[in-house]
């Protein structure tokens, strides 16, 4: 019997070691996932830290077309209609001015800190993603 008492302690604490690591991959991943919304002519929020490998989405809430153009081409969207969105994964590390191209006034700042110690140089040539159609 204590054999089996020990087996079946054994088996729970294995289970719920599992539940416990995939809640805490998923907390993780949803950390590296962020959403930036376009409303009212404005990046909100305007200025936001990520770490390297950060998921995010900007979606355009207003009733006119938008862009998130980067000033050093790293990214750009092209025009992004009301009700879209333009997806990027940040890569390298550094901080970032961005901007509507048809708002001058609308404009954001992105922080790209190292999501991990590594040797690895900055990231090479400008990433592109497309505008998300649903």
């Amino acid at each position: 019997m204590g054999r089996a008492w020990h087996v079946c302690v054994l088996g729970a604490g294995l289970v719920a070691g599992a539940v416990a690591g995939a809640a805490c991959a998923a907390d993780a991943a949803e950390a590296r996932s962020i959403t930036i919304e376009m409303h009212g002519q404005s990046f909100v929020p305007n200025r936001i830290e990520v770490v390297a490998g950060t998921h995010i989405t900007w979606i355009n809430e207003d009733d006119m077309p938008h862009s998130v153009t980067a000033a050093d081409n790293r990214f750009d969207s092209g025009p992004v209609p009301a009700g879209k969105s333009f997806e990027w994964t940040a890569e390298g590390k550094g901080t970032f001015d961005y901007h509507c191209i048809f708002h001058p006034s609308m404009t954001a700042v992105l922080s790209v800190a190292d999501g991990k110690r590594s040797t690895q140089p900055d990231a090479g040539p400008p990433q592109h993603a497309a505008v998300n159609q649903p």
